[in-house]
C-alpha cells in the first residue's frame, strides 16, 4: 500500500473552522423533512423541530480545511453520527465549529482509501449552551 497522508495532508489533522453562524428557519426544516420523506408534524410551523440529521445541511460562507481537490480519484461520504443536549429548533442561532480530528488511511476492495474525521460542535449563540454535537467522515478513494 502507498502512504497516500503526505506532509501536506497531515498538517490539516487539528486545523480548526469556525465559528460560523447557522439560523435556524421554520420553512428549512420542514423543507428537510419533506425531503428525507419525515412526516411528522413536529418539523412543521413556527415551532418546528428539526431532525436530527438537519445539520448536514449546516454550510459556511467560505470553504473549511478540506482535501485538495485533486487528491484521489473519487470523494465519498462515509458517515455521520450526532449527539444532542436538546433538540434544534426554529427560531436557533446557532454557532458551529469544524475540527478536523483525524486522517487514515486503509486498503479497500476498489484501492486505497483515504478518510478524513470532523468534529462538530453545535452551540446556541444566545445562550452559548452547547445544543450538540456530530462527526462526519469523508473519504477519497484512489484507484487500484
Amino acid at each position: 500500500m502507498t502512504n497516500r497522508i503526505n506532509s501536506e495532508i497531515s498538517s490539516l489533522i487539528g486545523k480548526k473552522y469556525g465559528p460560523f453562524k447557522v439560523f435556524i428557519e421554520s420553512g428549512a426544516i420542514e423543507k428537510f423533512a419533506d425531503a428525507i420523506g419525515d412526516e411528522n408534524t413536529e418539523h412543521q410551523g413556527p415551532s418546528a423541530i428539526a431532525p436530527p440529521t438537519f445539520p448536514t445541511t449546516f454550510r459556511p460562507k467560505e470553504p473549511f480545511p478540506d482535501f485538495p481537490e485533486d487528491y484521489g480519484d473519487v470523494g465519498l461520504h462515509a458517515s455521520q453520527t450526532y449527539e444532542y443536549k436538546r433538540p434544534i429548533v426554529a427560531g436557533d442561532e446557532i454557532d458551529v465549529t469544524m475540527t478536523i480530528s483525524n486522517i487514515y488511511q486503509k486498503d479497500g476492495k476498489s484501492g486505497e482509501l483515504v478518510f478524513m474525521e470532523r468534529d462538530y460542535s453545535f452551540i446556541d449563540s444566545k445562550t452559548n449552551e452547547k445544543i450538540g454535537s456530530a462527526k462526519w467522515i469523508t473519504l477519497r478513494r484512489f484507484n487500484k
